[in-house]
């Protein structure tokens, strides 16, 4: 009886630990595939209703705002943080994108402002529905645990 509650235990402290490392290196593993610091996005809007939805948890492959594509969802920096929606359309040196549950387009931005696109599989972006919700609430303590490990 002690020794199969000695293996039970063994057993649930080595799924933790599994599921600890893999959570805090995934996102180092796909920064360095993916090209970008940023490897993971969580959808906190319905901007981009159907294709994206709340919570959706994607995946975003670094590029140059000269590398984006009209047509592709992409991710660019703005003053409240980062903006995931679509390029519709390049206008000189501006880039023009709109979510696509959206009626107007956004205030028009530089190839400087972009961070990367999302990643597709096919012709539809990669995405992990209510995953995002999870990775959004575990970021503050992942890069928490981070600042302390590299101390």
């Amino acid at each position: 009886m002690l020794k199969r509650i000695t293996i039970n235990l063994v057993k649930i402290i080595l799924y933790l630990a599994f599921v600890a490392l893999a959570v805090y290196y995934t996102p180092k593993v796909l920064s360095k595939v993916l090209h970008t610091q940023y490897p993971l996005a969580t959808i906190t809007s319905g901007s981009m209703w159907p294709v994206l939805k709340t919570n959706d948890l994607i995946l975003m492959k670094g590029i140059s705002g000269s590398q984006a594509e009209v047509g592709q969802i992409i991710i660019y920096k703005n003053s409240k943080g980062f903006t995931i929606h679509r390029l519709i359309r390049r206008q000189g040196e501006k880039l023009i994108t709109k979510g696509d549950a959206n009626n107007v387009e956004d205030t028009p931005i530089t190839e400087a402002d972009v961070v990367g696109r999302a990643v597709y599989i096919g012709k539809s972006p990669f995405r992990i529905p209510y995953l995002g919700a999870v990775a959004k609430n575990l970021g503050p303590q992942i890069q928490n645990l981070e600042q302390k490990i590299e101390k």
